[in-house]
């Protein structure tokens, strides 16, 4: 019997608590309201429903981008920055009590790259991830939905 996690469970290993609570409370939340909404047959939504599980890993990977990825690009972009005026070419940055040195700031750089590459091969813009509200969410998987797809291999 194979067993699947949840894609949210798999983005959320090893982050603390007080990162990874505000991720499942809003998931949760949005969730009970993608239900609602597609409770009503009469909605231009209907047809996301027969996938589910996309939309539910499109969720999640959302949320996430929003309440990680998006800072931990935002940190590498600012190192980058930082570095470029260093002299020999590597700063140790101090953020209250915790140092990030180059080897920190190539695991966030890996790890922003990582993302990046399955942004483009999903075709998911930074636009993706821009929501407040969960019908804004829908509307962009409509959009995702209809896009002509240009890769025959789904693997990441």
């Amino acid at each position: 019997m194979q067993h699947n996690t949840p894609i949210l469970n798999i983005l959320t290993v090893g982050l603390s608590g007080s990162v990874t609570r505000p991720i499942y409370l809003e998931y949760n939340s949005r969730l009970k309201e993608l239900n609602r909404i597609w409770a009503n047959e009469n909605n231009r939504y209907q047809i996301l429903q027969n996938h589910k599980s996309t939309v539910e890993a499109l969720l999640a990977i959302s949320i996430f981008y929003r309440h990680v990825m998006g800072f931990m690009q935002g940190a590498t972009s600012f190192y980058k920055s930082v570095n470029k005026k260093c002299i020999g070419g590597e700063c140790a940055i101090s953020i209250g009590q915790s140092v990030l040195d180059k080897k920190q700031q190539n695991h966030l750089l890996a790890a922003v790259i990582q993302f990046n590459q399955i942004q483009d091969k999903y075709q998911l813009t930074p636009s993706f991830f821009e929501y407040s509200e969960t019908i804004q969410f829908l509307r962009h998987c409509i959009d995702l939905y209809n896009r002509p797809e240009y890769e025959e291999d789904d693997t990441i």
